[in-house]
């Protein structure tokens, strides 16, 4: 590939396409499944999203603190903190076949609100 000329535009393209290939695999893993009998699941699911979404990165600026961490560490342990749920937790539902339909709508809808709660846990990280 060393011998392929590509435009800045190009390159610039790939590099967005790929910084968007993750969450886009995560909706639509979550949006395919979602379909399939989540009735009387979804506040459960949201409830469970808000709770890793939100209460986590709490405890983990707290404990950050605690241990006196320097503040890139401690912005990196809060950022990880409010990732969303990943596709490995649905495919490990699949796997031992337990609740696979709640968890294929958690990792959905987590993605999705991620993109609303992460930037503020930027915002705080930043400071």
């Amino acid at each position: 590939m060393s011998n392929v000329w590509c435009t800045v535009t190009t390159i610039r393209t790939i590099a967005l396409l790929e910084q968007a290939a993750s969450p886009a695999a995560l909706i639509a893993i979550g949006i395919n499944r979602f379909r399939f009998e989540v009735k009387g699941e979804k506040l459960n699911i949201f409830v469970a999203r808000a709770l890793k979404l939100v209460a986590m990165p709490a405890p983990a600026l707290l404990l950050a603190g605690r241990q006196c961490l320097p503040p890139v560490a401690a912005g990196g342990v809060l950022l990880f903190a409010a990732m969303p749920t990943g596709a490995n937790a649905y495919i490990l539902a699949v796997q031992y076949q337990r609740l696979v339909n709640p968890m294929s709508g958690a990792v959905a809808l987590g993605t999705l609100l991620a993109a609303v709660t992460l930037p503020v846990v930027v915002w705080v990280v930043k400071g």
